[in-house]
């Protein structure tokens, strides 16, 4: 006849190795979000300054840090990168911003291709580390503790010919008249257009704070990859 201390003591050693399960563990606490924002200005392989900026998912500044390295455009910016993933605490949901292609587009095509190949590659027969390969592989450790997209910032020119702005920025008042006094809704060129009030009675008020644009811009970049529509807002680190 079997012992029932013996049978007692090897269902809670079974229990102990594979889990009860009828155990319900507490939900996963949510990650942080955290905005990170990147730069570098250089001007020679001498004079270079990288700079990071972390700010809360509410706007809330966390942490600003600069300093002058050597180094190409390339370098600092990526050094930017790598302090400013590692001086993010814990596991976090990390939003990535820089206008350096290189980084980013490293990161989300690059850095698979040289993590399966640790980090070096054949040239004419040796074998060689790529390029800033100290650096990227501390972003490769980085990205296993942190899950993070990346995105790229471009901006274009997108202001008045300057023989239509006056010097403080805004449209010569003598043409805004004119228009107006023909009752055209365009001023003397093809690419300029004034808005007409509408008519009707106005909105009705809402007590609802109005978010700035600031917080829309936010918003949007720490949102989710893929929106509604399935299209993908920026560009997901892959980690393995």
């Amino acid at each position: 006849m079997m012992d029932p201390l013996q049978s007692l003591e090897e269902f809670a050693s079974m229990t102990s190795e594979f889990g009860d399960p009828d155990f319900n563990p507490p939900p996963a606490k949510p990650r942080a979000s955290f905005l990170l924002v990147v730069s570098a200005h250089s001007t020679s392989l001498t004079d270079g300054r990288w700079q990071f900026v972390i700010e809360t998912s509410d706007g809330k500044p966390v942490m600003e840090a600069d300093d002058q390295e050597f180094g190409d455009l390339n370098r600092l910016s990526l050094l930017a990168a790598v302090r400013g993933l590692e001086a993010i605490d814990g596991p976090s949901g990390i939003t990535l911003l820089s206008h350096n292609r290189y980084l980013i587009r490293s990161l989300t095509d690059s850095l698979p291709r040289w993590r399966r190949s640790d980090f070096v590659w054949d040239h004419f027969g040796r074998r060689v580390e790529v390029q800033h390969a100290d650096l990227w592989r501390r972003v490769d450790h980085a990205l296993g503790i942190h899950e993070v997209q990346a995105c790229l910032v471009t901006s274009r020119l997108v202001s008045r010919k300057p023989e239509h702005v006056t010097p403080d920025g805004a449209i010569p008042a003598a043409e805004v008249e004119a228009s107006v006094a023909r009752g055209s809704t365009k001023l003397n060129d093809d690419w300029s257009r004034i808005d007409q009030p509408h008519s009707g009675p106005p909105a009705p008020k809402s007590s609802r704070a109005v978010p700035t644009a600031n917080d829309r811009l936010r918003d949007w970049l720490l949102s989710t990859a893929i929106s509604a529509n399935g299209i993908q807002r920026s560009n997901p680190i892959k980690t393995s």
